[in-house]
């Protein structure tokens, strides 16, 4: 893997599927506020919007760039903590005032919490970031693997049917877990690749780019998450894992963060 750069998440990291996935089943619109940290100790801090965007922090809009709401103007609200943020807070107290001002009547909050370091690979583990989430007033918790990208915005369009605060955890170990055993890269049909960057839009990884006339992979810093796979609309990013269910390449990426 390529050396890590502040605020540019690092290819196949689990936050930048998390977020992509909340942000297309949230939609776009007025009244929606995504905020929070969605960085790492390695990259340090990175706004949700940042995880999806070439270039990272340093090329985020400003309007991207939105603090918690204190009052009025979120009807959604989607709030993203690193599993060690969260653990600090609660040992703290300080995710209780953040939650209270957030869950107003009527409003969605979605508490987004990145269980991606070493600490957290085991389901136990888990589910002491949910009991914490409990704990600092969410209603309901559910872990969700973020590169399950249809079952998260599943996850996500039910619980914005039912105000309040709920948690969500995306279970995935980081990528630099993972370095020792890394997964096969996938690959760009370069020949039928209609060339319209929808991939490299949408998912800002940083192994992925666009080389004229086609989008490109570098196989050295690629991953293996196949993020891009699910955003290819054409169908031409082939993955060695394609014959694979959500749960068997969630646990290959455990059994490698686990060597």
């Amino acid at each position: 893997m390529n050396k890590a750069e502040k605020g540019v998440c690092c290819p196949g990291c689990p936050h930048r599927a998390a977020y992509v996935a909340v942000k297309d089943a949230i939609g776009r619109g007025r009244g929606r506020v995504f905020c929070g940290d969605a960085g790492c100790p390695v990259v340090g801090e990175v706004h949700p919007a940042a995880t999806a965007c070439p270039g990272g922090m340093s090329r985020l809009l400003p309007r991207y760039a939105q603090a918690i709401p204190e009052s009025e103007g979120a009807s959604v609200c989607a709030h993203f903590i690193h599993d060690e943020q969260l653990a600090r807070a609660c040992a703290g107290n300080e995710v209780a005032r953040p939650l209270d001002h957030l869950a107003k009547e009527g409003e969605v909050v979605l508490l987004c919490i990145l269980a991606s370091s070493k600490a957290y690979l085991e389901d136990s583990a888990i589910e002491q970031l949910g009991e914490a989430a409990r704990a600092a007033g969410a209603a309901d918790v559910t872990v969700a693997d973020p590169f399950d990208t249809l079952g998260c915005q599943h996850i996500v369009r039910e619980m914005l049917d039912v105000a309040g605060v709920h948690a969500l955890v995306f279970a995935s170990p980081c990528a630099r877990l993972q370095t020792a055993r890394p997964a096969e890269p996938a690959e760009v049909d370069r020949l039928s690749c209609v060339g319209c960057q929808r991939c490299v839009q949408i998912t800002g990884c940083p192994a992925l780019s666009f080389m004229p006339p086609s989008a490109a992979i570098d196989a050295d810093a690629c991953m293996g998450c196949d993020l891009c796979v699910d955003y290819c609309r054409t169908h031409v990013i082939l993955s060695p894992r394609a014959r694979m269910t959500p749960q068997e390449r969630r646990a290959n990426r455990y059994e490698a963060a686990r060597c």
